[in-house]
């Protein structure tokens, strides 16, 4: 029983590491977009946590991450590299505007958290909720 467990947690590990493994190149252009997501969903997290527990001063510094992987891509686009979605690539140019609105967005929440309005913090919050639901049907399923 102890071998099967360790065989499964090291499978696991390996599993895992799959990319580093093999020498994925993590500053790839297709995976700043990955790497954007990630820090999205740290943020939102942190964002519904602000707005359940009324500590709207938590959520501006959630979103740094997710600005500094908006300004990775940006900078990679104005190297000439090609930025490729995980999927749907065909899509890319809505994708672009989806992810311009949702961006701008932010920066209302950003600002309502930052001036303690905690209605329209609400209210954004639930807006982007939205709008990560709508581009996930359209990008992911």
């Amino acid at each position: 029983m102890a071998k099967k467990i360790i065989f499964f947690a090291v499978l696991t590990l390996a599993i895992s590491l799959n990319s580093i493994a093999f020498g994925a190149d993590k500053d790839a252009p297709q995976d700043l977009v990955i790497k954007e997501m990630i820090a999205l969903d740290k943020a939102f997290k942190v964002t519904i946590d602000a707005v359940v527990l009324n500590q709207p001063d938590k959520i501006p510094p959630a979103f740094e991450e997710v600005h500094k992987m908006r300004e990775d891509i940006k900078k990679a686009v104005k190297e000439g590299k090609k930025i490729t979605l995980p999927k749907k690539q065909e899509r890319f140019k809505t994708f672009i505007g989806l992810d311009n609105r949702f961006h701008k967005e932010v920066e209302i929440l950003i600002e309502s958290a930052t001036k303690k309005h905690m209605g329209r913090v609400q209210k954004q919050a639930n807006r982007l909720l939205g709008l990560c639901v709508r581009c996930h049907a359209m990008f992911r399923n």
